[in-house]
């Protein structure tokens, strides 16, 4: 018969050993040095299937907290989800999954962030979220050249004596994980969605007077790596965008790169704008998204909403329907029902399409879509 229930501490080298089988070749790390995080059973979160002792499915939980401006949002990552081949077909995963859910809602998430797109998860209520631009910035272009460092600052590498300066810059990102010092570095150190690309990260930050103007963390090819899997990506940043120009500009030359990705979310104008003559393609964020709790979700969000309209925010609310969605209500009538697409799709893509009545669209259009950061970068599970 098969259990499932929380992993023990004395239970989760074997969730170790069965991720690793799953997803780890001889070259890349341990998925534990990844994902320490997902393995860590003081967090009480991770679930296993276990026929007697034995661990035959894990699911990795991570709970996060997201910085929307002032408000915080209570987010849940799952990683790291795999299965004893002899097991597979049996409906385990499926019911983990829902198991995930539950515990998500009891724990008061509001968020379920998914690493990826499987059926498992498709038929589940998971959804395709926000939008956002992926630039090519390559080593020959000719607008690469203009990207020189202003005078006063130096462009290197961090080391043990920027952990404060790169803590701060990181911070005053409008949008963000919630990162202490000690838990960015730990980040950074993990190489979580580098490690899965077969890369390595490097750190460069443009240094002026006592502060970091830039930053950014970048997946580049492990050292002696014979074969070039895939493209080097950033996979965090912050600081100014021009600042940050430079600090792409220097990496691609420092490390001899031929090219480089950089994932720019919709509302990160200002990077938009900077990079606009660079080849580019459109994308989704990383992964797909589980709204646990509609009615928590939108209490969350309801101070920045209201810092955007006031008025438009005092006369909207919602209700979660049977079926995974919301009603809406305008001035407390209801006016639309939305399913659990078109609910993510309102929350966070700037190219929604809803069917709504007039009066809900022009109020919905005064407060959403809201800013997410990008589930690719540091704190991917």
């Amino acid at each position: 018969m098969i259990e499932i229930r929380k992993v023990n501490t004395n239970e989760m080298e074997q969730a170790v050993r069965l991720s690793d089988e799953t997803f780890r070749d001889a070259e890349q790390v341990s998925m534990l040095k990844a994902f320490p995080a997902a393995f860590d059973a003081r967090l009480q979160q991770s679930l296993g299937a276990f026929e007697g002792e034995e661990l035959v499915a894990f699911m990795g939980l991570v709970p996060s907290v997201i910085r929307i401006e002032a408000v915080k949002l209570s987010v849940l990552s799952l990683g790291s989800v795999c299965t004893n081949p002899s097991y597979r077909g049996m409906k385990i995963a499926s019911n983990m999954l829902h198991e995930v859910l539950a515990q998500a809602d009891r724990i008061g998430s509001s968020m379920l962030l998914v690493s990826g797109d499987r059926s498992l998860y498709m038929r589940n209520g998971c959804h395709y979220f926000g939008r956002g631009t992926r630039f090519i910035l390559s080593a020959s272009h000719e607008k690469l050249s203009s990207f020189t460092a202003s005078p006063g600052i130096a462009i290197r590498r961090i080391g043990s004596e920027d952990w404060f300066r790169l803590h701060d810059t990181a911070s005053k990102r409008t949008v963000r994980y919630e990162q202490g010092v000690t838990e960015l570095a730990g980040l950074i150190d993990s190489e979580a969605i580098a490690s899965c690309c077969h890369m390595q990260h490097a750190v460069f930050a443009a240094f002026e007077s006592d502060g970091i103007a830039a930053y950014a963390i970048i997946a580049v090819p492990m050292q002696g790596a014979d074969v070039k899997r895939e493209a080097p990506f950033v996979v965090e940043w912050g600081g100014s965008a021009e600042a940050l120009a430079s600090v792409l500009h220097h990496a691609l030359r420092e490390q001899k790169l031929d090219c480089l990705e950089v994932p720019v979310m919709w509302y990160e104008t200002e990077l938009l704008s900077v990079l606009a003559d660079f080849p580019n393609k459109m994308m989704r964020n990383h992964g797909t998204i589980h709204i646990v709790n509609p009615e928590r979700l939108y209490s969350e969000l309801l101070p920045y909403l209201s810092e955007k309209s006031s008025a438009a925010a005092s006369r909207l609310s919602l209700r979660r329907s049977s079926d995974g969605g919301v009603i809406l209500l305008m001035d407390g009538e209801e006016t639309a029902i939305l399913n659990g697409e078109e609910l993510v799709a309102l929350l966070f893509d700037p190219e929604a399409e809803l069917n709504v009545p007039k009066p809900l669209e022009d109020l919905l259009g005064k407060l959403f879509p809201v800013p997410f950061p990008h589930a690719g970068g540091l704190n991917f599970v």
